[in-house]
């Protein structure tokens, strides 16, 4: 899904914003509700962002390796996220993540700057994955690295229109979260 840039145009009234830096990526978390703060906070204390993204690298393309990039995280609940559903996917339904991804040109932009790009927006409702978790008996923190994972897959351009795209986007999540102790989702 391609970006309006809502998440960087507009304040979404968070409570807290939270930033997140590595040496390739910078993740700005913007959390609407502070019932997850510690859940995300303690991920980052025990390191498991930083290997979620040295593992995301192997994987991006060779022009992305050598650029620092960055976007934002929204973290809300159900009733939020479904109205940004509607506003740009047109489905009056939440879900539990949506992923926009820049306008820029990638190709040519890559080529010609040095500085931080901004590949896109993340929308997650922590309400559904806290849900989904609990429904389908997987830890919160497995289920939510696994939805913010497939989500970044999506922010550096891959998808899931047909089964050929579908399967090459599995087989890496599957890969990333094996590293990472997490269980094939898909399984």
């Amino acid at each position: 899904m391609k970006s309006n840039s809502f998440l960087l145009s507009k304040r979404m009234f968070s409570e807290k914003v939270s930033l997140y830096k590595n040496n390739i990526f910078t993740l700005e978390f913007k959390f609407k509700h502070l019932d997850f703060y510690n859940e995300i906070y303690y991920l980052r204390k025990i390191r498991k962002f930083d290997l979620l993204f040295s593992n995301v690298k192997k994987y991006t393309n060779s022009f992305l390796k050598k650029k620092k990039i960055n976007f934002s995280v929204l973290l809300t609940n159900d009733a939020e996220i479904k109205e940004i559903n509607f506003k740009y996917r047109n489905l009056n339904k939440p879900t539990n993540v949506l992923s926009f991804q820049s306008m820029i040109d990638k190709n040519n932009y890559f080529k010609n700057t040095e500085q931080e790009i901004h590949l896109g927006e993340i929308v997650i409702s922590m309400e559904r994955i806290f849900s989904e978790s609990k429904t389908n008996n997987v830890l919160f923190k497995d289920h939510f690295i696994h939805i913010f994972l497939h989500a970044i897959l999506h922010v550096l351009g891959y998808d899931h229109e047909n089964d050929s795209e579908r399967i090459k986007m599995e087989k890496i999540e599957i890969s990333i979260l094996k590293n990472l102790g997490i269980k094939n989702p898909y399984a």
